[in-house]
């Protein structure tokens, strides 16, 4: 079973995609600074990365994961679509943009993990 990151310093935020994606093994961080932790110490399919967090933002985070692990899917997600396209030149695969419906949700993360 695919091995889910969200990296989202909302935590309300993260307990709902917690809920939308229950078919998954998730793993949370607050932070970027979190979600490379957790990555080294974890065989992470796919991260939910939001773009503005504290201490590292989402576009640093999947810079470093990426150089580190580059097999690891990154998705970022914001509501800042404006900065959608700095993410994509950190490595993300797509950008998905808040509020995202659970449909939408479910359907990228079972394209990028390959489970149908």
């Amino acid at each position: 079973m695919a091995q889910i990151l969200i990296a989202d310093d909302n935590k309300e935020l993260r307990a709902l995609f917690c809920l939308m994606l229950s078919e998954f093994n998730i793993l949370e961080a607050e932070n970027g600074i979190e979600a490379i932790k957790i990555c080294e110490n974890n065989k992470i399919d796919l991260v939910l990365m939001d773009i503005l967090m504290p201490e590292m933002d989402g576009i640093v985070a999947t810079r470093e994961i990426l150089n580190s692990y580059p097999r690891i899917t990154i998705l970022g997600i914001t509501a800042y679509s404006n900065r959608a396209d700095e993410m994509i030149n950190a490595g993300a695969k797509e950008v998905l943009i808040k509020p995202i419906r659970k449909n939408i949700l479910i359907q990228k993360v079972k394209e990028f993990t390959n489970k149908k």
